[in-house]
């Protein structure tokens, strides 16, 4: 009996071996689900129990092959022995038979080499082989002796006839028994099987570390990729942030320099400020100055002019003085208020 191995599906029948089913992303894509996640068992666990039903088929086979062999052997063995039966009956009845025909023999004194006793073996043959029988006619000139003792001579030769047959027929099943036997133990259908076995196991072990591998060169590509796009994104934020650096460096200098611009000015308007405070005060003390003490004496006391009249006189310029001086105080307040911004 040959055994054949089942192929088994390497990896261009994946998705016929995981039951794996595609569907459309939203980017028009195709994703492959496999089997793993909708039965919740990985690819390598479906391979390996594949492997496992793939060698548990050919030990089967080669099982149910042997049992098949088994059974026509047993059968072989029962026919031997139903026909050594058939033997054993017919060689058992051939001697009872024998044992009567010695009691007819010495009952009518019949010698067994005698013309009457020999005849019955012919008589007998024409009785079993002969369509018609023995006729009446025949029947009527047989002996008393030989009358009863015909039955016994032609069962016996029928039973030779069967026996003869039996043993035929039982040689045959011997020589188809040890020929089955023989061949048997040529094939060695069952170590063949567990070899053939054994190597699907090897091969599923084989194609496991296979996809181990892929998948470990699979989770490092994958995350190699992750450490790219993040060292990317790292990249792309820290030149964000020196973009926003220079910003702000730049927006910082510009403001130093309005700053600056602006101390610059105050300054120089604090200086044209003071210069001018300083000239006005100037002139205004030359013209105070110009005032000589005769004419002041002259302008506020007059003939006849009364003490109030002198006093009002004198108030009314110094209240003139102080109009005069009021631009030289507002500038001092000016000035005040500037330096306090």
């Amino acid at each position: 009996m040959k055994i054949q191995k089942p192929p088994f599906q390497g990896n261009d029948n994946t998705q016929l071996i995981t039951g794996a089913t595609n569907k459309t992303n939203k980017n028009g894509n195709m994703n492959s689900i496999s089997g793993a996640n909708l039965k919740g068992e990985s690819l390598i666990d479906q391979r390996r129990g594949l492997a496992r039903k793939q060698a548990l088929k050919v030990v089967s086979d080669a099982f149910g092959g042997e049992k098949k062999l088994d059974a026509q052997m047993q059968g072989i063995k029962d026919e031997i022995k139903r026909l050594q039966d058939v033997i054993n009956e017919k060689s058992t009845d051939t001697r009872d038979n024998d044992a009567r025909l010695k009691e007819l023999q010495e009952q009518y004194g019949i010698d067994p080499d005698s013309e009457e006793n020999k005849n019955l073996d012919q008589l007998a043959l024409k009785m079993n082989h002969s369509n018609d029988g023995l006729s009446d006619e025949e029947m009527g000139k047989l002996s008393e002796y030989q009358q009863q003792a015909l039955f016994y001579v032609a069962k016996n030769q029928q039973n030779a006839l069967d026996i003869d047959q039996a043993k035929a027929q039982q040689a045959g099943n011997v020589q188809g028994y040890a020929d089955m036997k023989r061949e048997r133990l040529k094939s060695q259908d069952m170590l063949k099987a567990q070899d053939a076995a054994e190597e699907i196991m090897e091969a599923s072990n084989d194609e496991t570390v296979a996809l181990l591998t892929q998948e470990m060169i699979d989770n490092v590509d994958e995350e190699q990729k992750e450490r790219e796009e993040e060292a990317k994104e790292a990249a792309d934020k820290k030149k964000e942030e020196k973009k926003e650096e220079a910003k702000k460096l730049e927006k910082e200098a510009m403001q130093q320099e309005m700053i600056e611009n602006i101390k610059e000015h105050a300054a120089e308007s604090q200086r044209t400020s003071a210069d001018a405070k300083r000239a006005v005060a100037r002139r205004e003390r030359a013209e105070a100055d110009n005032i000589d003490a005769d004419s002041m004496q002259k302008m506020i006391i007059s003939d006849g002019a009364s003490m109030e009249d002198t006093q009002d006189a004198v108030n009314l310029e110094i209240n003139n003085i102080l109009n005069k001086l009021s631009l030289l105080s507002n500038d001092v307040k000016g000035s005040a208020i500037d330096n306090q911004i």
